[in-house]
């Protein structure tokens, strides 16, 4: 399953912006990290909010030579976690939905799971962010991750989500 390890995949997401990311590029390894938090939430059977205190007591944990957690977006971070929260049971219904009728959430790969949850938390609450940046975003995460045919997954499923959540340009954000 997976492809390459965090850090390589931290390491890419900083070289794409020369070195030191701008904000963007630390958006981007903010949606990776949150992705393993999502995961670690699933495996583990704790609350988002638990790991957010227990990473708050170790800010210092490295992502790449030039990032650490204290250095990306923790605003964007804090944000994507505690709205993937606070709305998971709403978001696992629409992802369900947009599911053939053979599968269930349950039996999606739990990396799978985090990845779509987060991309469908962003496109239907957080709506600062085009469309076309996120499905970019969790794509090239998926890649990470997994093969082609997955990755094309992805970015199915999130599409059918944006047609169903389209987007009011007067919305800044749903609650």
């Amino acid at each position: 399953m997976c492809k390459i390890s965090t850090l390589q995949v931290a390491k890419g997401l900083m070289e794409e912006h020369n070195g030191r990311a701008p904000r963007g590029g630390l958006r981007s390894i903010s949606r990776f990290y949150a992705v393993q938090m999502v995961y670690r939430a699933i495996i583990t059977g704790s609350s988002i909010r638990k790991i957010l205190v227990e990473l708050k007591k170790h800010s210092e944990v490295v992502l790449s030579e030039d990032v650490s957690v204290s250095e990306m977006d923790n605003v964007f971070f804090q944000l994507l976690l505690e709205t993937v929260e606070k709305h998971v049971e709403y978001v696992d219904e629409v992802i369900s939905k947009n599911l053939s009728s053979n599968w269930k959430i349950d039996r999606l790969d739990n990396v799978m799971k985090s990845i779509l949850r987060l991309g469908a938390t962003e496109l239907i609450y957080i709506l600062e962010v085009p469309p076309n940046a996120i499905f970019n975003e969790y794509i090239e995460i998926s890649k990470a991750f997994f093969e082609k045919s997955e990755v094309a997954f992805v970015n199915g499923l999130l599409n059918s989500i944006l047609k169903q959540h389209p987007r009011d340009s007067e919305i800044v954000s749903r609650s």
